[in-house]
């Protein structure tokens, strides 16, 4: 005789039986739930994670390195090296206008300030924390060229690392346009092993 409870039973069963198909079942994944090549973790599918190795010698892994030479689009190659500052003088600023400044300004109030200052005088905040650069008022940073002014944050000098990675070059020429405002109004600074810090020290 036709049970319609017992049908119903089995049609829940089933159904839960499609549902948890794929589910760990209340079964322990081990001490290494999300480990490579467990069959009990769910978020194991064959796809490529991000940064996967390639565990199975099929050549796929999660983060393919570029060609070698590959360059982004409209990235532009920065020839010097760090010691070649001096040839970097000979470059001029492709940039000019109003909008320069202003942008060099939003670019130096949300990168440079940490350490240089609101007026690159040397006394951002993580100056407490960090070597203090020197200001970008001095007579002798004045006597620069925005070339030579350029390859600093390219190649970086002393604490400061490189910023090519973090800025395109045409923040890093207009944050050059508005140091030389801020040079343009501000007095000159003494020279750096002139200068002396708060506790009276040299810097």
């Amino acid at each position: 005789m036709f049970d319609l409870r017992t049908s119903a039973t089995m049609c829940v069963l089933v159904g839960l039986g499609f549902a948890t198909a794929g589910c760990e079942i209340g079964l322990p994944a081990g001490s290494e739930p999300h480990r490579e090549l467990n069959f009990l973790d769910m978020a194991d599918q064959p796809k490529a994670k991000p940064q996967r190795s390639d565990l199975l010698g099929e050549g796929r892994v999660g983060m393919m390195a570029p060609p070698e030479g590959a360059v982004s689009v409209n990235e532009e190659i920065y020839p010097y090296t760090q010691e070649q500052g001096e040839l970097a003088a000979a470059v001029s600023n492709p940039l000019v206008g109003e909008e320069v400044v202003a942008h060099g300004k939003f670019v130096f109030d949300n990168v440079c300030i940490t350490c240089h200052g609101p007026e690159a005088a040397a006394d951002g905040h993580l100056t407490k924390l960090f070597p203090k650069p020197p200001s970008l008022m001095t007579q002798k940073v004045r006597d620069w060229s925005d070339g030579r002014i350029f390859h600093l944050p390219m190649r970086g000098q002393g604490s400061m690392p490189s910023h090519s990675k973090q800025l395109e070059s045409h923040d890093i020429w207009s944050v050059i346009h508005y140091i030389r405002t801020l040079q343009g109004r501000l007095p000159v600074a003494p020279p750096a092993d002139l200068a002396v810090t708060k506790d009276g020290g040299q810097p």
